[in-house]
């Protein structure tokens, strides 16, 4: 198989694999591909086409994903459970680094464990860092 075939195959695959994910895991090999494309036509090394495929796509990852993954993410959608982040509340159940306690913030019980695996006792308070599943997570205050 010559170098040529090998080259369309990789940006043809890069290709479809970006139109089925839509989630730019891709697109930058079908960039470095054709680049190598280019190269090939010129005339170039295989060496040389290798070195230019890695390149641009390292260059195009490098220059373009962050910026990519920060206005294709969508603006996130806050929502009611937000709101607990960051109150104070009390611990009712005692949390340890092994068990997941339990906490009353707001009049709920939520279950809670704590942010540095520390034990929290009944009757202390604590801070509500982050949510994470259906438990949050509190570090003593």
């Amino acid at each position: 198989m010559d170098i040529t075939m090998i080259w369309t195959i990789i940006l043809v695959i890069a290709i479809i694999v970006e139109a089925v994910t839509i989630d730019l895991v891709s697109i930058w090999f079908a960039v470095g591909a054709a680049a190598a494309l280019v190269g090939e036509m010129f005339g170039m090394s295989q060496t040389f086409q290798v070195m230019l495929f890695t390149i641009i796509s390292v260059v195009c990852i490098i220059g373009t994903r962050p910026l990519a993954k920060k206005y294709l993410r969508g603006n996130t959608i806050k929502t009611n459970l937000d709101r607990v982040i960051g109150k104070h509340c009390l611990v009712t159940q005692k949390i340890t680094a092994d068990n997941r306690g339990e906490i009353k913030v707001m009049g709920n019980l939520w279950s809670a464990s704590s942010l540095d695996n520390e034990s929290i006792e009944v009757g202390d308070y604590a801070e509500i860092v982050s949510i994470e599943g259906a438990h949050v997570v509190v570090r003593k205050i």
